[in-house]
């Protein structure tokens, strides 16, 4: 019984090293880097100051901004 199985399983574990056809796919290159541009530091970071009085721009209503997103300015009035 030794001596079947010992070579059953050994044959069972190389199998997965061969390929057959029936699990080749084509598969990402992870040595295949690309390379992509340097960030870009901007000259100026000039901001808008703040307005006394003026609406938050964050304190708008969620699901408006959901709708705004999906819909367009347009679905967001009646």
């Amino acid at each position: 019984m030794k001596k079947i199985l010992l070579p059953l399983a050994a044959c069972t574990l190389l199998s997965g090293c061969g390929s057959t056809g029936l699990f080749d796919r084509d598969r990402p290159d992870e040595f295949a880097v690309s390379k992509s541009a340097p960030l870009a530091v901007p000259g100026e970071f000039t901001l808008p100051a703040p307005q006394p009085g003026a609406a938050r721009p964050q304190s708008t209503d969620t699901k408006a901004q959901v709708l705004d997103a999906m819909f367009g300015n347009s679905a967001s009035k009646p």
